[in-house]
């Protein structure tokens, strides 16, 4: 079968440290930075349609390289980097249905980089590095569990490997951990680890075809797919990979598809639509060797 990404209606903003979170029939795109300005502002598309995004609310912390999930049709905006570039523990909620912003209970510590996602009705957030003493950015292996019902914050098992700038995708019944940095000089993982909430166990299963650090990746179906990312240390503009591949969680085996994405991209972010097509927003772009924000939002139709 022959598959390709399509271009669709760009943001209205290139950025990339930026999140995505899926509520019904809408995308929604939150904060990152074009490599000048941090921002708050939030964009928003159907996941089928013309596919033209217009802004909502902003929140209220501008921030990048933060964690984002969706629990009870809410989206959680969790730590993250400020426009002053210092780490934060700030949590914030956004409101689809009122287009309104709330604080929410605080983070234990100041994360950047962490990723997160809503499983069971709780918000995970997993990994990043904590605070900004660290230079290096060496990852934590930590995972904070926060209950709507109680307001609190919990650790529960940590990951198996430390990772930052990784992606962290919720089925049915179990989170997967998929690649990421172990500090900001090192080359990125391929390793993929899974965590049964009912267990609390983390336990490794079979790596990517690929090492990723901040790739992009999304679930669709029994199917989690994860496109670009770059194998080598962030600020190397040739670590940005063309290549997506795709997990069957059934079976637990990678399949590396054919298909390229135009450029190389990193700190792309990912969605899904109803008809099995993902969407890969916007990012970091290697273009003949330079790094280049783009607002770009590129469909593969799933084979």
């Amino acid at each position: 079968m022959n598959v390709s990404w399509k271009y669709r209606p760009p943001m209205l903003s290139p950025r990339f440290a930026h999140e995505v979170a899926t509520v019904g029939d809408d995308v929604f795109v939150l904060g990152g930075t074009d490599g000048n300005v941090g921002f708050g502002s939030v964009e928003t598309r159907k996941v089928t349609g013309s596919g033209a995004w217009r802004y909502v609310s902003p929140m209220p912390t501008p921030r990048g390289n933060h964690a984002a999930g969706v629990v009870g049709g809410l989206i959680y905006a969790a730590a993250g980097i400020t426009a002053d570039e210092r780490t934060t523990d700030v949590v914030e909620v956004y409101d689809p249905a009122s287009d309104e912003w709330r604080a929410s209970p605080p983070m234990p510590v100041p994360l950047g980089a962490a990723s997160a996602a809503g499983l069971g009705g709780k918000l995970y957030v997993a990994g990043g590095f904590v605070g900004d003493s660290d230079p290096e950015e060496h990852a934590t292996d930590a995972v904070l569990v926060f209950d709507p019902a109680t307001r609190h914050w919990a650790p529960v098992a940590p990951m198996l490997t430390p990772r930052a700038r990784f992606r962290l995708v919720a089925t049915g019944t179990h989170l997967y951990a998929l690649g990421g940095l172990p500090s900001r000089q090192q080359n990125a993982l391929d390793s993929v680890e899974r965590y049964d909430p009912d267990a609390d166990h983390w336990e490794a299963v079979a790596p990517m075809r690929k090492r990723r650090g901040a790739p992009g990746a999304v679930r669709v179906g029994d199917r989690i797919v994860v496109t670009g990312g770059g194998p080598a240390p962030i600020e190397d503009p040739t670590a940005r990979d063309r290549t997506t591949e795709v997990l069957d969680v059934r079976t637990g085996e990678w399949v590396l598809l054919g298909t390229l994405l135009p450029h190389g991209r990193a700190s792309v972010v990912c969605a899904a639509t109803p008809a099995h097509r993902v969407l890969a927003i916007g990012g970091n772009a290697n273009l003949y060797g330079s790094l280049v924000t783009v607002p770009d939002v590129l469909s593969l139709k799933l084979p």
